[in-house]
């Protein structure tokens, strides 16, 4: 049970009970940092074979009220398929900017098109499909509709499984990266103009991404954990996705982070050392007054900063 406990403290408490029992940390982490050769290794793990020839398939399509819907199954890696969501706008003309959304740990892309979740799914998603943007989700390791990678036993607990939290991570960004491959593929979307979303875990993802994929032109990661990644007890396990790791070489056009100021997985002085990594001039930080639970205001906040900035 202890480990039940330890998994939600680290990224996606959606409990009420949860939050009510969290305690911030006690004090902040200086983040440790890596040396350019060091990086150059880690960032040699989110590699993979270009050349070889995508599969993917088109498995269904419906109609949503502001756009339309495809379920997509490509190869990933490891010999996996990954589900994933395409939507396309009613709004504008094609090609369309597109946005990549990524969940917290535990979640799926199906919440991004559902109402009453954690993310705040399906009003992020019609807020872009109405600003003319596409949207794609993919179900992470384990995740969704993934869940027989761990034999159905649900997302294992990184502190427990440390080597197997590494490969959901490494495993999901490169996968995000062939949905990348994917959509420059596509003649209704506009590959010159990508963003990214991260909550929470997908906060991480999106540090990751940026820093590696210089095809996403601007990101925002939301709520990303930083203080459980880098405790001297546990960082050399987690170093190769902490986003410590990847904030100083970021290579997007602007970055966005909005964290919680009472959100128990960092300090605010955490969250300001991370952000005072990023090397960009187009960068801001957004502090709400919430816990590990994304506000209702960044939906707008979302909505503006992607049409400022693919638009």
């Amino acid at each position: 049970m202890k480990y039940l406990y330890l998994l939600l403290y680290l990224f996606c408490c959606n409990s009420l009970f949860v939050h009510s029992v969290c305690a911030q940390p006690k004090a902040s982490i200086p983040l440790p940092t890596v040396t350019p050769d060091a990086f150059q290794v880690i960032r040699q793990l989110y590699q993979y074979d270009k050349a070889l020839p995508p599969a993917v398939n088109v498995v269904s399509k419906q109609n949503l009220p502001d756009g339309t819907q495809e379920k997509i199954i490509f190869a990933g890696q490891n010999n996996t398929f990954v589900p994933a969501y395409l939507a396309l706008p009613k709004t504008g003309t094609a090609p369309f900017p597109i946005v990549f959304l990524v969940d917290g740990i535990t979640g799926s892309k199906d919440r991004w098109f559902q109402d009453n979740n954690w993310p705040k799914g399906i009003q992020v998603v019609k807020a872009l499909l109405q600003s003319g943007f596409a949207v794609m989700a993919l179900d992470a390791v384990y995740h969704g509709e993934r869940t027989a990678e761990s034999n159905y036993s649900g997302v294992p607990n990184p502190f427990q499984y440390p080597y197997t939290a590494r490969r959901m991570f490494v495993q999901t960004a490169v996968e995000y990266r062939q949905a990348l491959d994917y959509v420059s593929t596509r003649a209704d979307i506009d590959s010159t103009r990508i963003g990214m979303l991260g909550l929470s875990m997908g906060g991480v993802v999106s540090f990751i991404l940026t820093s590696i994929d210089p095809r996403i032109k601007t990101a925002i990661a939301g709520l990303t954990p930083i203080h459980q990644l880098v405790e001297p007890q546990v960082k050399e396990q987690f170093v190769v996705f902490a986003p410590s790791t990847f904030a100083g070489s970021i290579r997007a056009n602007s970055f966005l982070m909005f964290m919680g100021t009472r959100d128990v997985y960092y300090t605010m002085d955490e969250a300001r050392q991370l952000y005072d990594r990023i090397p960009l001039k187009q960068k801001e930080f957004m502090e709400y007054n919430t816990n590990h639970t994304p506000p209702v205001e960044y939906i707008q906040l979302v909505k503006d900063w992607f049409n400022t900035r693919l638009k």
